[in-house]
């Protein structure tokens, strides 16, 4: 997504809220519902809950968050196919050669050294 977060213009917009429809940084959203699931700025998260009856953005029309979200898709696929975005690697940790892995004791990975 290109848009910056909205209360931190130095971030980078990484998801939609799914009330008020604007771009939002990593520590601006709630996922009340799970990660599968659309955000809440913290704001709306506000309205949401109860807490709140004001002070957040207007909420968007359903019609019109779900254009931005496909929107969002678009811009998203149009940058992995054009290799901007790179594809998610293995979760696997990788361990330089001369690292230990901590799972063996320090003495087990040692070379043996002129001295000893």
């Amino acid at each position: 997504m290109s848009d910056s977060c909205e209360k931190h213009p130095h971030e980078k917009g990484i998801d939609l809220c799914r009330r008020c429809g604007q771009a939002w940084c990593g520590s601006c959203l709630v996922y009340a519902f799970g990660p599968k699931q659309a955000p809440f700025c913290m704001g709306c998260a506000m309205v949401a809950g109860g807490v709140r009856s004001a002070g957040s953005l207007p909420a968007v029309s359903r019609r019109e968050l779900r254009a931005r979200m496909k929107a969002q898709r678009a811009a998203m696929r149009a940058a992995r196919d054009a290799d901007l975005i790179p594809e998610p690697e293995d979760e696997t940790p990788s361990v330089p050669t001369g690292a230990t892995d901590w799972a063996s004791p320090w003495w087990e990975d040692r070379q043996p050294t002129m001295a000893d």
